[in-house]
């Protein structure tokens, strides 16, 4: 079993935008503050099968309240009652407050062969598309996902041969948010993970 806690202050966060003409933009959002706990356990349960597990938390979310503007100086304004873009507190973009996974693998021997079978599972909480309020209740969160994936195989020597399936359920997940960016008619779309698909993988 591993496992860490930790707590990152990050100073002058940046965040990205999608800006006129499609072109991205950063942007300056003030203090960030990112709580976690996360852990990992292996365990190997029987001679033949083993297990993996992780886990992780996130508590990560804006320490001062973004404004928008900057003052005379070039600082970020963080005093702007009525007018906030995201007040102190808003959860950071694209950061879910979970995400797991669980693998098991069966191995065996036949002849000189050794079998193997494995299955595993992600999974990945909400997000937010946007860290200002406005655009993100336009766009809409990013909504959680799980995906699994399977293999089968063997080992001989120095060779590796196995059969996988990714995203076994064709699952869409949704990893990234986008759009147009026009501010007159924008249009927004989110980016897709691979969906469903069949391989076959040879080391030597």
């Amino acid at each position: 079993f591993n496992g860490s806690v930790f707590q990152q202050d990050w100073k002058d966060f940046q965040f990205s935008i999608l800006g006129a003409n499609g072109l991205t933009a950063l942007k300056n959002a003030n203090q960030a503050r990112i709580r976690g706990l996360e852990t990992e356990l292996n365990w190997a349960a029987t001679y033949n099968l083993q297990l993996s597990a992780g886990a992780a938390f996130y508590d990560a979310k804006l320490a001062a309240t973004y404004c928008g503007f900057t003052d005379a100086n070039g600082t970020p304004v963080t005093d702007c009652p009525g007018a906030e873009v995201a007040p102190k507190g808003t959860q950071l973009p694209v950061t879910p407050r979970f995400k797991g996974n669980l693998v098991a693998r069966y191995t065996f021997d036949v002849g000189e062969n050794e079998i193997f079978l494995q299955g595993a599972v992600v999974h990945v909480g909400e997000r937010k598309s946007d860290l200002r309020l406005l655009e993100n209740s336009l766009t809409g969160n990013l909504a959680a996902y799980t995906t699994m994936d399977v293999s089968a195989g063997f080992h001989k020597g120095g060779w590796t041969v196995d059969m996988y399936i990714n995203n076994l359920f064709d699952k869409e997940p949704t990893i990234a948010p986008g759009g147009n960016g026009y501010p007159t008619n924008p249009v927004y779309f989110d980016t897709y993970g691979r969906l469903w698909r069949v391989g076959v993988r040879v080391k030597m």
